[in-house]
């Protein structure tokens, strides 16, 4: 079955319906930058008890059986059709998640979330290598404007002192990561032309389940028990919430304006560690969340305006 049409694939297209296209496109990528930034919360707590392998492995199998069910329901063929493309973007992105997750594990959260939200950078240079976008200045300076937010909420102690030495294993894992998940949002957007948002989605899934399998079970597996289970559950949720609005808002937007709009998670995540992690308030960490705030909003004015 062919991937339902977007308004930009028609010939006769309103400038109407390209505006409700990347209005939607927006709203996904504002729920992704949601639910991503739960899920760093959460496995920044599920960290302190399980393996990081454990984790993902976990929260792969959990999305691939949910991912095939609604294909299933939707009588889609799991398979997909560009295959060698949907492993590609299945390969780079559970390995970018993989190494996401060993950061957040070795790293203070607001270190590792800065450098990984350097992917946008590496989005718009992929983007125009691989599959001939543009580079538009609105969407450059955006990018700019939200690193300099991001550096300003985070404040990462590699660049602001504060006594507190990165690990350096930690942060090699969150800059690859930052790289891959770059190439892999590139390869969404190519995606868009042959298949559906569940069949990527399902990929990523099954090969990062796969992949995962191995190193979970030669590391020192960990039981869950109690309150662990629903805390587990949740990550698989917010993972795949994160991951059906990221995939969703990358067919209907530029790779490097959609990927933009995700620097919003950083200040997401900068309340939820104020809110449940008892992370102080200050004025630097305000001024950067009024930066990122405010590229958002620019990039967003200039999705509409497509």
């Amino acid at each position: 079955m062919a991937p339902l049409p977007l308004a930009a694939d028609s010939p006769t297209a309103t400038a109407a319906d390209l505006r409700r296209d990347a209005f939607h496109g927006v709203l996904y990528m504002l729920g992704a930058a949601l639910g991503f930034s739960l899920m760093s919360l959460l496995v920044k707590v599920a960290s302190a008890t399980f393996p990081t392998m454990q984790i993902v492995f976990l929260r792969s199998a959990f999305m691939a059986a949910l991912t095939y069910a609604v294909l299933r329901h939707d009588g889609v063929p799991a398979t997909g059709n560009d295959r060698r493309t949907l492993a590609l973007r299945g390969a780079v992105g559970a390995t970018a998640l993989s190494l996401f997750y060993l950061g957040i594990g070795r790293l203070p959260l607001g270190d590792a979330v800065t450098i990984q939200y350097t992917a946008p950078v590496w989005t718009a240079l992929t983007a125009a290598l691989l599959i001939g976008e543009r580079l538009r200045g609105r969407v450059l300076a955006g990018a700019a404007l939200s690193m300099l937010g991001v550096m300003l909420v985070a404040r990462p102690s590699f660049l602001f002192g504060a006594g507190v030495a990165l690990d350096g294993w930690g942060a090699a894992a969150v800059a690859t990561a930052a790289v891959l998940s770059g190439l892999a949002y590139t390869f969404v957007r190519k995606l868009r032309a042959t298949d559906r948002p569940m069949t990527i989605i399902f990929y990523l899934s099954w090969i990062g389940a796969v992949g995962s399998l191995p190193f979970a079970l030669t590391g020192a597996w960990v039981w869950p028990t109690g309150w662990e289970w629903p805390l587990l559950l949740a990550i698989g949720l917010a993972t795949h919430a994160g991951q059906v609005g990221l995939t969703k808002g990358m067919a209907r937007l530029e790779a490097g304006t959609a990927a933009s709009i995700g620097y919003l998670q950083v200040v997401l995540a900068f309340a939820w560690g104020a809110l449940f992690l008892g992370d102080a308030v200050d004025g630097w960490s305000l001024a950067g969340a009024a930066l990122v705030v405010s590229s958002v909003l620019l990039v967003v004015r200039r999705a509409k305006a497509r």
